[in-house]
């Protein structure tokens, strides 16, 4: 497993990233795509052998003709003519003045500790890695959180987001004789598939105890033994909220500060203006788990009395999110179908929970909403297939990963690589490096 140790600086921080990725063979780019730090990355060799032009042209792909693409692929001839009115110049001029915006923004130290300095660190690890790479420090800021941003701005709102869709589905065991024990799936696009080829091995990182604890990249597990997933949703009926600037990802945040469920549902709590929609499900080492639907506004939490807990995407159950979102779509109606499935197989497998048990249910392929999806047997509204799966067992501090190989072959049809990882600053196990 690699290590990435961070510095306390940001602007050294970048440059060891970006001397990292460099001698690993990754490549920088504004897509889509397994995250380091919230960078998107692939290996060179398996874009170029996926023929992904976006993630082989990396940190300088021209976005403004990626853009164009799109629009004429949607048939949006308004935002065609929106994003032909812009160049390049005015493009990394206008992500200046959004780095700006957020470096002046002010937020509450005693309700919001985690961020202090944030974006001023985010803004000077850019440089550290522009400097290291040969190319302009915004392009870097495009690679982490801000090409979904600037987009709205080029084709001033109003159609959807330009972005690959994503799925994915977390279960977990609360308990077994191994403690508990957790399910992923990771639903996306075949274009997400350079991004995750791009990691044979997964990635630890290690913070000065000042900046919180450690975690490991792939499973969002960290030191203390709280792990989290989150799965996308959608609530067309509830009012668009103003966008966070600090580029923060709150997964980043609760397993960086987090060591409990409790201790997240308050950081979940007190960041709500800043992040959303999203599913998400927490488990600590002692076994206390909760599922959260975060609309943009507001959220519900589910408990369980049961020793299972899970959630998938498209789908809200709980009363408060479930009539922002809509129950009446196609989409909701097939991911609803999955939920129920999720439902019924537990019931049965948490008799007996183990990671054979968990394998059994995140391989299942029921129709017509099955939890591991090939993309061949999905509708045409739902260009998702299962690219990667793992179970993680957080107090063995193991979990076994699998991830789809073009083809596709998908992550049912392989054999599982097992992983240790360890975060007592000595570094970890490593494990089989070739999973590709």
């Amino acid at each position: 497993m690699k290590i990435r140790k961070i510095q306390k600086n940001g602007y050294d921080n970048g440059a060891s990233l970006a001397k990292a990725w460099r001698a690993d063979g990754l490549v920088l780019y504004p897509g889509s795509g397994r995250a380091e730090l919230g960078y998107l990355l692939s290996n060179e060799e398996s874009s170029q052998k996926l023929g992904y032009a976006a993630a082989t042209e990396g940190v300088n792909v021209n976005l403004l003709q990626r853009w164009e693409k799109y629009a004429i692929e949607q048939g949006n001839e308004k935002m065609l003519e929106r994003i032909r009115a812009w160049d390049e110049k005015k493009l990394l001029q206008t992500v200046e003045k959004v780095q700006q915006k957020a470096l002046a923004q002010k937020f509450d130290r005693r309700r919001y500790p985690e961020i202090q300095g944030l974006a001023a660190y985010r803004s000077a690890e850019a440089k550290g890695i522009a400097d290291v790479l040969g190319v302009d420090y915004r392009r870097v800021l495009l690679c982490n959180g801000y090409g979904g941003y600037i987009h709205r701005i080029v084709r001033e709102g109003g159609e959807s987001e330009l972005s690959e869709k994503s799925g994915c589905t977390t279960i977990a065991f609360k308990s077994s004789p191994k403690g508990p024990i957790i399910g992923r799936n990771l639903d996306a696009e075949i274009a997400a598939l350079a991004g995750l080829q791009g990691h044979g091995e997964p990635v630890m990182f290690q913070y000065p105890e000042e900046m919180g604890y450690s975690y490991e990249n792939t499973t969002y597990v960290n030191s203390e033994g709280l792990a989290l997933q989150g799965s996308s949703i959608a609530y067309p009926q509830e009012p668009e909220s103003p966008l966070s600037l600090v580029g923060m990802d709150i997964q980043d945040l609760i397993v960086r500060f987090c060591k409990n469920v409790t201790e997240t549902l308050d950081l979940i709590e007190r960041y709500n203006p800043f992040f959303g929609p999203t599913n998400l499900l927490v488990v600590d080492a002692r076994g206390d788990a909760a599922a959260i639907e975060k609309t943009k506004n507001t959220f519900a939490v589910r408990r369980t009395d049961t020793n299972w807990i899970f959630t998938t995407d498209g789908v809200a159950v709980e009363a408060k999110t479930r009539k922002l979102q809509g129950d009446d779509t196609p989409a909701y109606q097939f991911s609803l179908q999955r939920h129920q499935l999720i439902e019924k197989l537990l019931k049965k497998e948490a008799k007996a929970p183990s990671i054979e048990a968990m394998q059994r249910i995140i391989t299942d392929h029921a129709l017509p909403s099955p939890v591991c999806k090939h993309l061949d047997k999905m509708p045409s509204f739902y260009p998702l297939a299962s690219l990667y799966s793992f179970i993680l067992v957080p107090q063995e501090k193991v979990y076994y990963f699998k991830v789809i190989r073009p083809g596709p072959t998908y992550p049912c049809q392989q054999e599982p690589v097992k992983y240790s990882y360890a975060f007592d600053g000595k570094g970890a196990e490593k494990g089989d490096p070739h999973v590709r």
